[in-house]
């Protein structure tokens, strides 16, 4: 009996630690190389589009679906936060940080927003606002994964003692 728990407490620890590699490796506000994922259950129809245009570099475009979105949906952060992203590369800087402000606004963990508008200051030569930034949000991922990192630790803990 054992030796089937133990088996089942380090299958959890194996899962566990998938899942933190996972987390390190992904990040909800950067785009690869395939562009923004228009996937997900809480992407509507005009974020799906904005997301379209965004990663073929049509952001002036995208602006259009976003206000739609915004307007629909005034506390959705994502559609806040793209909307920043696209009208900081159309130039468009003090609206840019007023949406990201609302995305902030809405959620101030929201790991995007805290690396767009981070960006935004380096555009406008505000370098200790962006370092603040950035220091917010490796204070937020440590914060997430030190959490798993402990979650493992203990499922560690109990692996040894029931083995023991």
């Amino acid at each position: 009996f054992l030796r089937i728990l133990a088996g089942g407490a380090l299958a959890i620890l194996i899962a566990c630690a998938s899942t933190i590699g996972f987390a390190a490796g992904s990040d909800s506000g950067s785009s690869g190389s395939s562009g923004y994922s228009t996937e997900g259950a809480n992407k509507s129809k005009e974020l799906r589009e904005a997301i379209k245009l965004i990663n073929r570099n049509l952001f002036e475009a995208a602006l259009v679906p976003l206000a739609l979105e915004t307007m629909q949906n005034p506390k959705n952060a994502d559609a806040w936060n793209y909307t920043g992203f696209a009208l900081r590369k159309s130039g468009r800087y003090d609206e840019s940080m007023t949406a990201y402000n609302k995305a902030l606004a809405i959620d101030p963990e929201h790991e995007g927003a805290l690396e767009y508008q981070g960006e935004l200051y380096l555009t406008l030569k505000q370098p200790d606002m962006a370092k603040a930034n950035y220091d917010r949000r490796y204070l937020l991922k440590f914060r997430r994964h030190f959490g798993k990192a402990l979650n493992i630790y203990n499922g560690i803990q109990i692996f040894h003692t029931l083995i023991s």
